[in-house]
């Protein structure tokens, strides 16, 4: 089988476009003639990475990662260079079967192997279940539930019969025991037995849609345990990582724009009843870095409507409070008689929920809300401590349109004056100056004028190939070690091209450090066009450059001479270098 040329990597990286793949993977904001998105290579707030459809590149601004569609794909999937060529000819729909490719994949430990079957295999025996005599009663109650087929098989929900099934089927199919008991799905005692058992069953899918836990809820009357019992976690069950409906959404919040961020999991299907996707559920557990992480990769807008208790307002307090920080740009729903979806729609209906949804607050202005209920207004102590706490809030505001309208609804509640009110919001500012995140800046070491010539000089030697040939022919060499090897590269390019895509000679470099200084120049605020001038001083500062670091060399070496004629040769050598 032959082996991939350069030219078919290239024509890989031509079919696709480089916004298209990334957009698949972050949400992209269009700002100019490029693209913006919070970089995933670093825990970025505020949009620093850059998408050039032009150059079909992208780069961090703050972070420094840069490169082509292969080099993003690379560093977010964590996979090889190769893997990443195979999956971008995928999307391009390019035919690779007649191609020997070295793809080394990521080896799966035995014993995560095996969990993951025992998870797919125990879906496919609990949808099996309920469509059998033994489930005729959980399928009823789900019928009463207006769950359609349609509905059943979107979520691929499932029945555990009473019996141990799933220990039976595992023993069949050959897993230890131990693996089993891991799994959590098998409870280990005297006898080994099902973990769940009578249950309607919910299948927990990991980011990548695999299956690797389950709820289960009871339905009869006659059932008094716990309504719902989750798998326990694993090690490929953890919940601090899973968020339900994850892989299912992602078109959805693409096409909305933004994400419904929902207590649990019956919440996530009363909005598809009601024809609402683009959402997900934090199954009951607090907010993390985790889940801000996944729903990093998603959007940066997020609607919150968790559960209407004292608990449910508690953590949506919190999770507005850490997204914001997290740089999400968040709105707050608190649904009607501290309902929650499912209820909503169990009672209104498709239009009630959706009618629901459309009262959004400011993170803010539920604080606000949420804070005064939880006073007595007629205690003084009370409204004083309501007011300091509130007067911290609303000093973090930046916009002073918002920040008055704020003032004023506090003075109006609280029964403070409004300009007492200012006053003590004007002295908390100065600590709020201090911590206004200011987006980090990529450290870089100051260049010399040598190095400042050669980097310029690069940047219109990688968009003009007359500037690329006057360098071979004139200087052929510059002193920086990273130049220098990009400028061969460039050279090399144009041996066969008279036009240099970037995105191309990246495939060509492969090596991250290179590749990263060959994005940060291409990305110079230099313009396009060049003067004959500018090019021939560039190319004589680093001549003078050159003789300068010879004698140097020289002089050097003539501390150190005691013969007295390789003294007088080394003195004609750096006399005919001029006075550098």
């Amino acid at each position: 089988m032959a082996r991939l040329s350069q030219e078919k990597i290239n024509e890989i990286r031509q079919s696709v476009d480089i916004v298209d793949v990334i957009g698949e993977y972050l949400p992209l904001e269009k700002k100019g003639r490029n693209y913006i998105a919070l970089c995933p290579f670093h825990d970025d707030k505020h949009p620093s990475m850059s998408v050039s459809p032009d150059k079909q590149i992208f780069m961090c601004f703050v972070c420094g990662t840069g490169g082509n569609v292969f080099t993003f794909l690379q560093k977010y999937l964590k996979i090889s260079y190769i893997e990443a060529v195979k999956k971008v000819a995928e999307i391009g729909h390019i035919d690779l079967s007649e191609y020997h490719l070295d793809v080394v994949s990521s080896p799966i430990s035995k014993e995560n192997a095996s969990l993951y079957q025992m998870h797919e295999e125990a879906q496919k025996i609990y949808s099996y279940y309920l469509n059998t005599k033994l489930g005729l009663e959980a399928k009823a109650y789900l019928t009463k539930r207006h769950f359609s087929d349609e509905l059943i098989k979107e979520f691929q929900i499932g029945y555990a019969p009473l019996q141990s099934t799933l220990y039976q089927a595992f023993e069949k199919l050959g897993f230890q025991e131990i693996d089993m008991v891991k799994s959590g799905l098998i409870v280990e005692s005297y006898q080994h037995f099902d973990r769940f058992q009578d249950r309607i069953m919910f299948p927990l899918y990991n980011q990548q849609g695999q299956v690797v836990g389950f709820s289960g809820r009871i339905y009869k009357p006659t059932q008094t345990d716990s309504k719902y019992i989750n798998s326990p976690e694993s090690d490929i069950f953890i919940k601090g990582q899973t968020l339900y409906h994850y892989h299912q959404c992602k078109e959805a919040v693409k096409e909305a724009g933004f994400i419904y961020l929902l207590e649990g999991f019956m919440d996530v299907i009363a909005m598809y009843k009601a024809g609402i996707e683009n959402t997900v559920a934090i199954m009951g557990t607090a907010l993390t870095k985790g889940h801000i992480q996944a729903l990093r990769r998603l959007t940066h807008h997020v609607h919150l409507c968790l559960d209407g208790d004292q608990a449910g307002q508690t953590a949506m307090s919190k999770a507005a409070r850490e997204l914001e920080e997290a740089g999400f740009q968040v709105s707050i729903i608190v649904l009607p008689d501290n309902h929650d979806p499912d209820e909503i729609y169990e009672e209104h209906g498709k239009e009630g929920l959706q009618e629901a949804l459309k009262k959004t607050l400011k993170p803010i202005e539920f604080l606000m809300n949420f804070e005064y209920q939880k006073i007595d207004s007629q205690n003084y102590d009370d409204r004083k401590n309501y007011l300091e706490k509130m007067c911290y809030e609303i000093a973090k505001i930046h916009d002073p349109i918002d920040q008055d309208y704020y003032i004023q609804v506090l003075s109006k509640q609280s029964g403070f004056s409004y300009d007492l009110i200012h006053q003590q919001i004007n002295g908390m500012k100065p600590q709020f100056h201090q911590e206004t995140r200011v987006p980090q800046k990529k450290i870089t070491h100051l260049k010399d004028k040598y190095q400042q010539a050669e980097h310029d000089l690069l940047f219109y030697m990688l968009n003009h190939k007359s500037v690329a040939l006057k360098y071979e022919a004139k200087a052929g060499f510059m002193y920086n070690d990273q130049y220098r090897i990009i400028a061969s590269y460039i050279i090399d390019y144009y041996r066969h091209h008279n036009q240099l895509e970037i995105a191309d000679l990246i495939n060509s470099i492969q090596k991250e450090d290179l590749i990263q200084t060959v994005v940060e120049i291409a990305q110079s605020p230099l313009p396009q066009e060049y003067e004959e001038k500018a090019i021939d001083d560039y190319i004589e500062t680093i001549g003078n450059h050159a003789k300068k670091m010879k004698k140097e060399q020289l002089l050097e070496q003539f501390r150190y001479i005691l013969d007295p004629q390789q003294k007088a040769q080394i003195l004609n050598e750096i006399v005919k270098l001029g006075g550098q």
